[in-house]
């Protein structure tokens, strides 16, 4: 009478371990899953308040070492750029000299965005 008591739990607690090490493996590897980037050309959007830089990453892609360039002068680098919004102080854009970017009257001409994709190609986007 024991062995047949054992037998079946152990039976059920068998499948029910393998179920539980499949979904966790399942879950794994999903998570290990990233989206393929949308466009092997960067596409962004760029927006400009009294303080800040907005630029909207809409390739699919991480960027790395960004640099951003307005007006062919103040230049900032950021080593790393999610997909998604981004939003930089105007402040943090300084020239040869160290001088900072402050907006005046007028807005900004230019600005160039050099950067690296995740596949390690460079990208140049200009506005």
């Amino acid at each position: 009478m024991r062995t047949d008591l054992y037998s079946s739990i152990r039976k059920p607690a068998k499948s029910k371990v393998a179920l539980c090490l499949a979904i966790v493996s399942l879950v794994l590897l999903m998570t290990g899953c990233v989206s393929a980037p949308k466009s092997s050309i960067p596409i962004a959007d760029i927006g400009l308040t009294n303080n800040h830089l907005l630029i909207q990453n809409e390739t699919g892609f991480v960027w790395y070492d960004a640099k951003i360039t307005i007006d062919h002068k103040y230049t900032y680098v950021a080593p790393m750029m999610t997909s998604g919004k981004s939003s930089v102080p105007l402040s943090k854009f300084i020239d040869d000299q160290g001088n900072s970017y402050k907006r005046g009257r007028w807005s900004m001409r230019n600005l160039t965005i050099d950067v690296t994709d995740t596949l390690g190609v460079k990208r140049h986007l200009s506005w």
